[in-house]
C-alpha cells in the first residue's frame, strides 16, 4: 500500500512539473461556429501573473504584443472596467477594422471583453491568468468568439484566426518575460524576490 501511495505521489508531482512548459509554443485550437470563429489557446509564461497583467492590461503599449493592432485607446472607464477602441489591420476589402469593447478588469486574474460596436458582428472572450510554479510563472488561457459581417471562406478565416491568436500569445509571453526581467534588474542588490 505504501508503495502505491509513493508511486501516486511521484506521478502527481511529475505531472505538475511537466505542466509548466515555458518554451512550448502556445497551444491553439479553432473551429467554425455558425458565422463565427472560436479559438481557445493556452501557454505557460516564465513570469508571475502581475507581470503578465502589466502587459495584458496596458492599452497604450498593446502593439508590443498584438502584431495586427494599429491602435488602442480607452474611451471610458470606471472601477473594474473600461471601454476600448481597437483599430487593427484588416484585409483587402477593409484594410483597417475597428472594434469597440467593454473590458472587465480583474487584476492579475482575468480580462474579459464584450463587443459594443464596430466592424465585427461578434467579438467576445476572455484572458485567464493562473499562478504556477509557486507563483513564479503564469498559466495563460485565452478564448475568443469573433465574426465579421462579410462571408469569407471557412479555411481562410479559421487559419488566419489560429495564426493571429498564436502570434498574440507568443508576443504576450515575450513582453511579460521582458517586463519581469526589467523589474528584477531594477531591484536594489539583496532585494531580489
Amino acid at each position: 500500500m505504501r508503495g502505491a501511495l509513493l508511486t501516486f505521489a511521484f506521478l502527481v508531482c511529475a505531472t505538475s512539473a511537466a505542466a509548466q512548459s515555458y518554451t512550448a509554443a502556445p497551444a491553439v485550437t479553432g473551429q467554425r461556429q455558425g458565422n463565427a470563429g472560436v479559438a481557445r489557446a493556452s501557454m505557460d509564461v516564465n513570469a508571475p501573473p502581475s507581470a503578465v497583467w502589466t502587459v495584458l492590461s496596458d492599452c497604450n503599449h498593446a502593439q508590443r504584443f498584438m502584431s495586427d493592432l494599429i491602435s488602442c485607446r480607452v474611451l471610458d472607464s470606471g472601477p473594474g472596467w473600461d471601454v476600448r477602441e481597437h483599430r487593427v489591420h484588416g484585409w483587402i476589402l477593409r484594410p483597417v477594422m475597428t472594434n469597440v469593447s467593454r473590458i472587465t478588469l480583474e487584476p492579475d486574474r482575468r480580462l474579459a471583453f464584450h463587443r459594443l460596436r464596430g466592424d465585427w458582428t461578434q467579438s467576445d472572450g476572455e484572458w485567464r491568468l493562473t499562478p504556477i510554479d509557486g507563483g513564479r510563472g503564469t498559466h495563460v488561457e485565452y478564448e475568443i468568439t469573433a465574426a465579421i459581417g462579410v462571408p469569407i471562406p471557412v479555411g481562410v478565416t479559421q487559419g488566419r484566426m489560429i495564426a493571429s491568436v498564436r502570434d498574440t500569445l507568443a508576443g504576450l509571453r515575450r513582453e511579460a518575460e521582458r517586463v519581469q526581467t526589467a523589474q528584477q534588474t531594477s531591484l536594489p542588490t539583496g532585494g531580489r524576490r
